[in-house]
């Protein structure tokens, strides 16, 4: 029973697996770096880039053309609620038809709301318009044809409110998306994530008996004695073993030639 609990129990060496992380920076930065650039080519040789276009309108809590002397909090908490009651207006088919017969479109109104976004501001009577897409001077005619439709078909639907345009959409100089800085910085840390699974996995699966510790882990017998390193043998005798083999031949073969050496000598005299 207790051998089979020790090998049902995993136990991680939170120091030793910081070691192997450190023993092989190079693979984790390696793998950041080639993930950072392939998000980096990914994003700017194959994503469609999209410019986004706005309008920015303001919601009154009187008819248009109704003198207002003064603006109370109640009117300014009612102008922030009909906001989201006129995004719905804006989003619904029947003004989505209307601008794309005044702008002659070729879409549906469906595929118009895909493009279409909005946004309050600050939790304002104000609320913006956006319009996303592939061509900037389409993204700017398409919001300013609904600057133009919408007002009109609100004030139809809500009685007793009007909107007003405060800012007209401008042609976008830059893209919206894709953020290259942002892909490429989630491409690194992905690349350094799957870095640190796959040293995790290594660590983990890795079964080899390398110290003393890792013996005594699976085993209740006690550690007789350790064999020593050939490097070790070599350390001292200056070569391996095999080199040590080869020196005591070769003092072999001196003591060999010297009596004949002697013999020689006493044959001359």
């Amino acid at each position: 029973m207790q051998e089979n609990n020790r090998d049902q129990t995993v136990e991680i060496d939170l120091l030793k697996l910081l070691g192997a992380y450190l023993r092989r920076w190079w693979l984790i930065v390696l793998c950041g770096v080639l993930v950072a650039a392939g998000a980096y080519v990914y994003s700017a040789k194959f994503i469609t880039p999209m410019y986004r276009a706005g309008v920015t309108i303001y919601v009154n809590n009187s008819s248009s053309g109704e003198r207002v002397d003064s603006i109370s909090s109640g009117n300014l908490s009612v102008s922030q609620q009909l906001v989201s009651t006129y995004v719905n207006i804006i989003k619904s088919n029947t003004v989505l038809e209307k601008v794309i017969e005044s702008a002659h479109l070729n879409c549906t109104p469906e595929q118009l709301r895909k493009m279409m976004s909005t946004e309050q501001l600050a939790k304002t009577e104000m609320f913006k318009v956006y319009i996303t897409s592939p061509d900037p001077e389409q993204a700017a005619y398409i919001a300013n044809a609904m600057a133009e439709v919408a007002p009109a078909q609100i004030g139809e639907f809500v009685e007793g409110s009007s909107t007003k345009i405060i800012d007209y959409a401008k042609v976008p100089t830059g893209r919206s998306s894709p953020s290259f800085r942002k892909n490429t910085m989630i491409g690194g840390v992905v690349g350094v994530a799957l870095a640190l699974i796959y040293l995790t996995l290594y660590y983990l699966l890795d079964v080899r008996i390398k110290e003393e510790a890792d013996l005594s882990a699976i085993s209740d017998y006690p550690v007789l004695g350790q064999i020593p390193e050939f490097s070790q043998l070599g350390s001292r005798s200056g070569k391996y073993g095999y080199g040590y083999g080869r020196q005591s031949s070769k003092k072999s073969k001196k003591s060999d030639e010297k009596p004949k050496t002697e013999l020689q000598e006493g044959g001359e005299e």
